[in-house]
Parts: structure tokens; sequence; C-alpha cells
């Protein structure tokens, strides 16, 4: 709404500009090029021989443009800055990430590890609009693997977030701690080049309004990732040993039976989530661990979100696609 008071005002000023230029042929030399170079100052002169519907036609339009900055300003400040500072495109980010950070748009432009936290950033290096920080300091036991986890109701520690936004120019940023109860999976891949790939899903319960889904990339390899390396070749090495081919089962697809678990594919699941909506699911992550409840939906960005009943609420589990290791239907009568 703000957009289309502005665009309109502007519409309805540059109408009442060329219009009063043409009324403006029949009057003297001066006043013609005060109407066609300065129009607005007409607006302030009287008996000069100047039409009235241009200038009124203007003077709309400028209370339309005032009034959709002032729009813009109470609802989206950060943009509003950037339209005064004549940032009006928006900057591509370098990283394939986005999200929303307390009901904001979040789309980092740096993502660094410094000390023992990951941290994104959006905006200029002097100034940052919005920040996430995932913060290891007092769990560093989890930083002995490649891939991090971390759902609600999971015993012990987890990393602690701490979430940055715009709250306008000139007052201070919100920050806000957050210690368990969100959806969290890191999964790092250092790369040949030195560089480190980084995929995150990051969801949080309906007050923090916050969810970041994508890629990053690291510049460096943190040091803890460098010492899990040489740890890692060794299982590869010894797997490399020769051992006798063993020809795998054959699985002849039966039709589903009430009552009965059923391997399902995730792809299939992802193409026709309706076949299996409301249905009992069982999955397994990538880390052994076991869920079970009914499938809820998968969302836009294929999360495939478990419901699981806890006394009189409901718990929604939501899982990134490469976190799955397996899938099972117990299909039940819908009657």
């Amino acid at each position: 709404m703000d957009a289309l008071l502005i665009v309109s005002g502007i519409v309805a000023v540059l109408i009442g500009w060329i219009w009063l230029a043409l009324q403006a042929r029949n009057l003297s030399l001066g006043l013609l090029l005060l109407a066609i170079f300065l129009p607005l100052v007409t607006l302030f002169l009287r008996r000069r021989g100047y039409a009235l519907m241009p200038r009124l036609l203007m003077f709309v339009g400028l209370l339309l443009i005032f009034a959709g900055g002032a729009w813009l300003y109470r609802d989206q400040p950060e943009r509003f800055d950037s339209l005064l500072a004549g940032d009006w495109l928006a900057r591509p980010s370098a990283h394939q990430l986005e999200g929303e950070l307390m009901g904001q748009r979040f789309v980092p432009d740096r993502a660094y590890w410094k000390a023992q936290e990951l941290i994104l950033e959006e905006g200029e290096d002097q100034r940052v609009r919005r920040s996430l920080s995932i913060r290891f300091a007092n769990t560093p036991d989890l930083l002995r693997q490649r891939r991090i986890e971390r759902l609600p109701g999971d015993e012990g520690a987890g990393p602690e977030l701490v979430l940055q936004w715009y709250t306008g120019a000139l007052e201070a940023p919100g920050l806000r701690r957050v210690a368990d109860d969100y959806t969290l999976s890191l999964d790092f891949a250092p790369q040949a080049d030195g560089r480190t790939r980084v995929n995150i899903h990051l969801h949080l319960p309906s007050p923090e309004a916050t969810r970041v889904t994508g890629e990053v990339w690291l510049e460096d390899t943190p040091g803890w990732l460098k010492a899990l390396q040489p740890l890692e070749a060794k299982p590869a090495r010894a797997s490399a040993v020769s051992r006798p081919a063993v020809q795998r089962p054959v699985q002849v697809p039966v039709a589903p039976q009430l009552g009965d678990w059923q391997t399902v594919s995730l792809l299939a699941l992802l193409d026709e989530p309706e076949l299996f909506i409301d249905q009992n699911i069982r999955l397994t992550t990538v880390t052994a661990r076991v869920y079970e409840g009914r499938l809820k939906a998968v969302s836009g960005d294929q999360r495939v979100v478990i419901a699981q009943p806890r006394g009189p609420n409901q718990v929604d589990y939501h899982f990134h696609p490469l976190d799955i290791r397996s899938l099972e239907v117990r299909y039940r009568s819908r009657r």
C-alpha cells in the first residue's frame, strides 16, 4: 500500500506539472520558465495567472507521496532509510540463504566463524541491520562432528542463539537470546580450496517469527573442523579394503496394508504429499534418531513437518530433506 501511494503521488505530480506548463504558454516568458523548471514554487504564488487545477493536482500528489512515505517508515523503517540514502535497488547476497528474523526479511551479506560461534550479518560493515549468532561456548562437545542437530525437547544444553534486528534509524537494535525450544540443523563441508560450505536450517517458535534456510560459505575452515578431518580420514582408508560383492535384494512393491509399516521414498512424499497427509510417519535422521508422529505438511521450502501430541498441546518437528535417512508410513483408514 505504501508503494501504491508513493507511485500514485509521483504520477499525479508529473501530470500536474505537464498540465501546468501547457496552461502557462500564454503567460510571460518568466512565468512560463518558472512553471517548467520550478513547478512546486507556483503552489505558493497567487494572482499570477497560473491555472488552479494543475496546481491542485500537484498538491494532492505531494500529499500522497508524504502519506506513502510515512506508512513506509512505520512498517519498514529500514527500506525508508535505504530510499533516503539512494540505495533503491536490493543488493544481491553472496550466499544462497534467506529467511526471516523476528518477522523481518533476512538476507545475510556476510558469514564467518569467530571464536566458538557462527555469525551471519546483513548490512554494511559499519552498520549491521540484522544478525544471527549461533554460539557454542557453553556446548563445545557439539563441535566433534560435522553435522549438528537440535530439536525441541532434546536433553542437554544446545547452542545459544543471539538475534539482533532493525528497529529504526534512531533506535537501538532489538536483541534476544534463545537457549532452547528451536529446530536447528548445521552441516559443515570443508572444501579443497580452504573454504567451508555450511548448510543451515533454523526454525524458532511463533513468538520469535524466525526461520533461516539455505547455505553460506566461510572463507576459512574453523580450527575445530580441521581437527576432525584426520579422524574422519582413518575410517575412510579402512573401508577401502576390498570386500566381496554382496547382491542387494530386489524390493518388490506391494500394496499398502493398513496397520503395517511400509518404507516410502522421500522423493515420493515430497512430490505427492497429499497421499501421506495425516498418516502415521516414522522418520529416521542421518544421526539415527527416530521420530514418530502424524505427517502434518510438506512446507513450501520442502521441509517435512511431523506433529507429535504433548498432553493437551502439539509439537511440530521440521526436517530438512538432507537430514532424513529413511521414512516409513503406516496407513490408516480415512473413513
